[in-house]
């Protein structure tokens, strides 16, 4: 038994496996050093690398905007000269000779020049400038008279240089470039789209891509003459720009309009091919996709490549002429800066990893030999060693761990010792399962309740422990528990049945309790005998069950014969019988409700109390809690007074209930009112709650009392409350009805002035239509009911109370009232639940005629009845007599009322 107890203390390591450690310290100190060192590495190379790299991508970010600049600066030039070349033509006599010669029938006034001369003289020059720019291969002069006939025109051919003749000079007003130069502004050159170029109104079929070069010729008057144009490759000029600069890099020129010339530096000259919109022979490359998308100059990025781009900021405002550079790497050549510094940093991270792994390795071993000693001599030692050769005497971190654990081994040792006494003579049972649910561990305890020796039971599954149901509910239980189903099942208590070594089958009280070993699931079970607290519960319940019965119907008959005795006695009698009468009635409803608070205190006590909840008024229910107490405040000399809100306060409650608590906090306050004092009943709202709150002018409550003031039988010392009488039970019923229907109760009191009790609960937003009662009309026919009732005082009160209305037969036992069900039929059958014989409601299945026979049941027991074939239900001692005679004489006026009209 002893070694049973030891085995429950010993600790996780009685339960899960024992041995050396795989991830010792001395691998784990390693691992700490190479990721220190690591994390410091990463750490610092990380930001010196991320400097570097950025410092890297500003460099070669600079290197590609200086080169892309000043490529832009070179093919922004061609355009340039093409304007400075118009310009200067546009300055030279012949311009304005040819206009004053047309203007004066072919002969220049002012040196007699005559048109031809200075067609001449104009075409001289266009070849001067045609022979100094390779690129250009027409220049022309166009007025606006005659549909935009040319007066000079130069072709710029392999042959040399072609003037052409007047009889082919062509009219070019149908062309878009002509409609451009006469919406140009003046003294400014401007640029056409690229397309190919054009003769006669069509392409002329070489493909030459052409940029046209207008300059606007205006007369002496300020009238638009015409306009120069040169005609130039476009391609050719850009080729040359490329080959004039030679870039190293693989460079894009492009203008706003979308044509593009790709330069390469592994392919040379091969790779000058020029796209024009619209006729494009090759998709457009990516890095190109993003640089005419976008209205701003730098860096631009595609999976593959890093571009910077760069537009010259241009005086023309024409697309064509707006033009873009973009120097283009492959994203290695743009990071290899920063990746071969990245992977020198990466080696001699690596380096100090290895160099320091390596010194760890060493100093760790060092450091560890003696712990590992330490180590040995623990685990060399049986467990109640107390660790006396364990090296104390040393004057470091070991010495002192050593001196902690022979310090603490002693406190265990200690601790065991006294866990063991505590074990072997706790009352409760201590079992402990194992995920599988077999018993791992049986204290002394369960070894008297069940009567099986822990060797016996150890290693068995729980289940022989329980029945069948408990050991299947407790399965499923433990099932959900270990699923994650149920929240933490620490100390939840349910009751089961167990079964002993002997088949003796008592009920258990079972609190749960999971610890985990190693990672794995074990069940700790507190279990507790609970045969004789059931027994105890039993005999109270049947206590109960005899206080209901033995006592209310009596007191109910005695409650009603004086009633009758009052209604019936003659006006003459003496005062003195007239007085023993009164007194009779006061004690026999003194003792009806010490009954009623008893039952009520344990049908609350154990949550069997049934609320009916209805939206009420609360001002209507306390009006009527007024009048009903009134009599009690009359009698007493107290007056009550109503302060009620105007407007209604609807609440979810039991009516019945609610006027239980009222009429006891009324009669409390009236109680212990002051002589001729009053006590006030108010209504408001409190936020979203509705506020009762009923104040006396009494003595107060002691401060001594207050916290004991809604316990069951306390009363106050006070010589005022001592001088009243009651059970203690009032306030402590109120309390567990009031929470019972959602509720909160309270009081404020202060001696000398008097107490406010108040009770709140939540507003409802609705109210309850009435219901309407149906209206009897009452019959000459007698009604034949059957009572069956084992206390013959009781019937003879009610047949007394209904005599001229009813034909009340009685029968005493359950064995009466068959044979007369068996032999006659009644309108109305009466039954009490508690009969010698038997349960009441037994009798239901044979009464033949169901459907047409009205069931009620009047009964001592305080519960409600759910049956089917049940039409009412009276409760003896909630019932005054007069309610009585009302309920019946209604039920009968509604069976006279039924058969008349079958």
């Amino acid at each position: 038994m002893h070694n049973t107890s030891n085995a429950m203390f010993r600790g996780p390591e009685a339960i899960g496996p024992a041995g050396p450690r795989k991830n010792n310290l001395t691998k784990r100190i390693m691992v700490l050093v190479a990721c220190c060192v690591a994390l410091s590495t990463a750490a610092i190379g990380s930001i010196a690398y991320m400097n570097i790299r950025s410092e890297a991508d500003q460099l070669a970010q600079a290197n590609l905007r200086a080169e892309a600049q000043l490529l832009s600066q070179r093919f922004y030039r061609d355009y340039h000269l093409m304007a400075k070349d118009l310009e200067t033509v546009a300055q030279t006599p012949p311009i304005q000779g040819i206009i004053r010669s047309l203007q004066n029938n072919g002969v220049d006034p002012q040196d007699g020049s005559t048109i031809d001369l200075w067609n001449t003289r104009l075409a001289t020059i266009f070849q001067a400038v045609l022979r100094g720019n390779d690129n250009y291969f027409q220049f022309r002069y166009i007025g606006m008279a005659d549909n935009g006939r040319e007066l000079v025109r130069v072709n710029h051919t392999d042959a040399g240089m072609l003037v052409t003749p007047d009889e082919r000079l062509q009219q070019k007003s149908n062309e878009p470039y002509f409609q451009q130069a006469m919406a140009a502004p003046a003294g400014k050159a401007t640029f056409t789209e690229v397309t190919y170029n054009r003769e006669r109104g069509k392409e002329d079929g070489t493909q030459t891509p052409t940029l046209r070069g207008i300059y606007p010729v205006d007369a002496e008057d300020g009238t638009r003459f015409g306009f120069l144009i040169i005609n130039i490759n476009y391609e050719k000029m850009l080729q040359a720009s490329f080959r004039e600069i030679s870039p190293d890099r693989h460079t894009f020129v492009v203008n706003d309009s979308g044509d593009y010339m790709e330069h390469s530096a592994e392919a040379g000259q091969i790779s000058h091919r020029l796209e024009l919109h619209g006729h494009q022979t090759r998709p457009l490359p990516d890095i190109l996709k993003n640089v005419v998308r976008s209205t701003r100059d730098g860096l631009f990025e595609t999976e593959e490549t890093v571009g910077y781009f760069v537009r010259q900021n241009s005086e023309f405002d024409q697309a064509s002429a707006n033009l873009g550079v973009v120097v283009a790497v492959s994203q290695d050549q743009y990071h290899a800066v920063a990746n071969r510094h990245g992977l020198q940093f990466l080696l001699v991270g690596l380096a100090l990893i290895g160099i320091s792994t390596i010194f760890a390795t060493v100093a760790a071993r060092r450091m560890m030999l003696p712990l590992g000693a330490l180590t040995n001599a623990v685990r060399s030692s049986d467990p109640d060693d107390r660790f006396d050769k364990l090296p104390t005497d040393r004057n470091d971190e070991i010495g002192e761990l050593a001196e902690a654990i022979q310090s603490r081994n002693v406190s265990l040792v200690e601790s065991r010792q006294r866990a063991s006494v505590i074990m072997n003579n706790i009352v409760d049972g201590l079992i402990l399962t194992n995920g599988m649910d077999e018993i791992v561990e049986f204290n002394p305890s369960c070894e008297r309740m069940f009567g099986y020796k822990a060797r016996e039971i150890i290693g068995s599954k729980v289940s022989k422990l329980m029945t069948a149901e408990a050991a299947d509910e407790l399965a499923r239980y433990l099932k959900k528990c270990r699923e994650g189903n149920v929240g933490e099942p620490t100390n939840r208590l349910r009751e089961l049945e167990a079964v002993d070594t002997w088949g003796r089958v008592f009920p258990i009280e079972l609190a749960i309790n999971v610890v985990r070993v190693n990672g794995e699931p074990y069940y700790s079970s507190v279990i507790r005998d609970i045969s004789e607290r059931k027994e105890v519960e039993r005999l109270r319940s049947e206590f109960v069950s005899t206080v209901s019965h033995e006592l209310r119907t009596p007191l109910t008959s005695i409650r009603g014969s004086l009633s009758l005795v009052e209604t019936l006695a003659p006006e003459n009698l003496p005062p003195k019988v007239q007085q023993l009468v009164s007194m009779a009635q006061k004690n026999t409803e003194r003792l009806i409700a010490l009954v009623n608070d008893i039952l009520d205190f344990e049908k609350l006590r154990f949550n069997k109390a049934k609320f009916d909840f209805n939206k009420i008024d609360l001002n209507e229910e306390v009006r009527r809690a007024v009048e009903l107490t009134q009599g009690v405040a009359d009698d007493a000399g107290i007056g009550l007074k109503t302060d009620l809100v105007s407007d209604e306060l609807l609440v979810d409650l039991d009516a019945s209930r609610f006027q239980q608590v009222l009429s006891n906090l009324i009669s409390n306050a009236v109680k212990f009112s002051s002589n001729e004092g009053q006590v006030v009943i108010r209504t408001a709202v409190s936020g979203k709650c509705a506020r009762l709150e009923v104040e006396d002018r009494g003595e107060g409550i002691p401060d001594s009392f207050k916290p004991r003031i809604f316990e069951p039988f306390s009363q106050a010392d006070g010589s005022v409350t001592r001088s009243q009488n009651g059970t203690g039970l009032g306030l402590n019923i109120a309390k567990r009805i009031v929470e019972g229907m959602h509720g909160e109760i309270g009081f404020s009191s202060l001696v000398g002035q008097g107490t406010v009790f108040w009770v709140e609960f939540p507003l409802q937003s609705q109210a309850v239509l009435p219901v309407d009662k149906p209206s009897f009309k009452p019959s000459t026919n007698r009604v034949r009911a059957l009572h069956v009732e084992d206390d013959r005082d009781f019937h003879f009160v009610l047949a007394t109370g209904m005599d001229g209305d009813l034909d009340l037969v009685h029968a005493e036992t359950l064995a009466q009232a068959r044979a007369l069900l068996e032999s006659d039929t009644f309108d109305l059958v009466i039954l009490d639940r508690m009969i010698k014989d038997g349960e009441g409601l037994d009798l239901i299945k044979d009464i033949r005629n169901l459907e047409n026979t009205k069931i009620v049941v009047v009964t001592a027991k305080d519960e409600n009845v759910h049956h089917i074939n049940v039409d009412d239900i009276l409760i003896k001692t909630r019932t005054r007599p007069g309610e009585f005679v009302n309920r019946f004489a209604a039920i009968v006026d509604e069976i006279k009322e039924k058969k008349r009209c079958a």
